[in-house]
């Protein structure tokens, strides 16, 4: 027999989002409880955040288990970031129309989970040339051995000696045979830290280039599908005007949207951005 809400007591279905409680099992639509499909998209993001029904976090009841309620003591602060990320559906709508993506026809949702995305990458950092190791290890082993190798790069090269990795794991499956290393995603503190790193490796760019164990590693932002197909598309357009015979071309990189602009005498690899390399 199906379970229903215990407010409204009817059927609970898979089509209407609801909650259940993690101690006595009870289920509640979420609009019952007075919370946002947006909200409720961005609590599934958080790992280990359960849900107390009224009763069981001690509210009506002597129940032994109650105890706060994590989920509910957060929705204040998710109602502020939905506030805030509403106020950046307009500029996300802008960038999604460059990519010939209609404005009008995106729904509200569908931008959410772009900006919460772009949110969640904004402290990742994906590594290119970091060495894998042979087969004959064991994937713990290897795990340990790309930690201390990444660990090691942020230390030297980022601008301050605090930068260290939370976590770090390769993307894709290992294959013995295979010729280039996988990338690497890089887990840091927050992104203060990655444009700490970012501008380390600009500034020792040289010395990174002539050190034989880490000249072949890049860094690049960790962007979402729609970052990622932006930027080619930016990159074939700066390739095609090339071939038409304009020069001093440059991407670069305006309130975070890449665009092809021509260089002025002021402009350097620093202060552009530059990614033409």
């Amino acid at each position: 027999m199906p379970s229903s809400c215990k407010k409204c007591n009817t059927a609970i279905t898979p089509t209407v989002p609801s909650l259940k409680c993690c101690i006595c099992g009870v289920h509640n639509h979420i609009k019952c409880l007075d919370i946002s499909k947006a909200q409720f998209e961005l609590m599934k993001t958080i790992s280990g955040l359960d849900w107390k029904c009224l009763e069981c976090r001690g509210l009506n009841s002597t129940n032994a288990n109650a105890s706060k309620c994590k989920c509910c003591e957060i929705i204040p602060e998710l109602k502020i970031i939905i506030d805030k990320l509403s106020q950046s559906v307009e500029l996300l709508k802008n960038q999604l129309s460059r990519v010939k993506e209609t404005p009008s026809a995106i729904e509200f949702e569908e931008v959410v989970q772009e900006v919460t995305d772009r949110q969640i990458r904004k402290s990742n950092l994906i590594m290119f040339g970091v060495p894998e190791q042979a087969s004959k290890m064991s994937s713990a082993d290897r795990k340990v051995s790309d930690e201390s190798y990444v660990n090691n790069f942020l230390f030297q090269f980022g601008e301050t000696s605090d930068i260290i990795s939370s976590k770090c794991n390769r993307i894709g499956r290992f294959e013995p045979t295979r010729a280039a290393p996988r990338p690497m995603r890089v887990y840091l503190e927050n992104g203060e830290q990655v444009v700490k790193l970012l501008r380390g490796i600009r500034k020792n760019r040289d010395i990174i280039n002539e050190n034989q164990i880490y000249k072949n590693v890049r860094v690049s932002l960790d962007k979402t599908p729609k970052q990622r197909s932006y930027y080619k598309k930016i990159r074939q357009e700066l390739q095609e005007r090339k071939n038409g015979g304009e020069e001093g071309l440059i991407i670069k990189y305006i309130r975070g949207i890449p665009r092809v602009m021509v260089a002025n005498k002021r402009s350097n690899d620093r202060d552009s951005n530059n990614l033409n390399k």
